[in-house]
């Protein structure tokens, strides 16, 4: 197997060629540990020229993507080739990975990385106040990472449009007592049959608020892998 690697704009892209089985999955581990050892914790693997692979080498890359979720980071597969795919289907792994369709994609998606899906059925409720308005309207909590968010209205926003700069107040349930409180910026309205979900950048937050929704989002992403499996 030939390993082939890149680093654009402090993401690292491996393609792998070949063969991956148990003769090479030293090789393939000790390549990650080096690239996170550099400081680089963002990787995608492009698995397109890859002609077989077995469930000893998909455990490797569950572990490679354990070890960069460890260090802040996260790995992403691109373009799997037909025997890949339907090894990762076949054991169901499919559904636990980002999967693109070219590496650009890939690097998108992990410039974008860092962000959890909030459970809709959770408490996650986001109070929003406009400044100049006496009221407050409730959403609920869809998707955080540690400098967005986004929520969901079950009925169409009252003055809440684009670039509008609100207050939000919200708790996250079994986490912490406090409440976080920073002032955003609407980046996104959308409007469904399900609602209309906002998409709100921070503008302003307290370092210590961000280090704990950094966290929580780290202890969320982690909780998730292990209930899949992602040992």
């Amino acid at each position: 197997m030939k390993l082939l690697k890149e680093n654009r704009d402090g993401i690292v892209v491996i393609t792998l060629e070949g063969e991956f089985d148990a003769f090479v999955i030293k090789a393939f581990n000790n390549e990650i540990t080096k690239i996170l050892e550099e400081g680089t914790d963002r990787i995608v693997l492009n698995l397109g020229p890859v002609k077989f692979v077995n469930s000893t080498a998909l455990g490797s890359i569950l572990r490679a993507h354990k070890e960069c979720a460890r260090a802040g980071g996260s790995l992403v597969v691109s373009q799997p080739s037909v025997a890949v795919r339907d090894a990762m289907q076949s054991l169901g792994l499919d559904r636990h990975f980002s999967i693109c369709a070219t590496d650009d994609e890939a690097i998108a998606a992990l410039q974008g990385e860092g962000a959890v899906d909030i459970d809709p059925d959770s408490a996650s409720a986001v109070m929003i106040h406009i400044p100049e308005s006496t009221r407050t309207q409730v959403a609920k909590m869809t998707r955080l990472d540690s400098d967005s968010l986004e929520c969901r209205l079950n009925k169409p926003p009252d003055k809440l449009v684009h670039g509008r700069t609100v207050q939000l107040k919200f708790r996250l349930p079994l986490y912490r007592k406090e409440y976080f409180e920073p002032a955003a910026r609407i980046e996104a309205v959308e409007s469904g049959t399900a609602g209309t979900t906002l998409a709100m950048r921070f503008t302003e937050i307290s370092p210590d608020d961000q280090a704990a929704i950094e966290s929580f989002v780290a202890d969320m992403n982690e909780l998730r892998r292990a209930a899949r499996g992602q040992a």
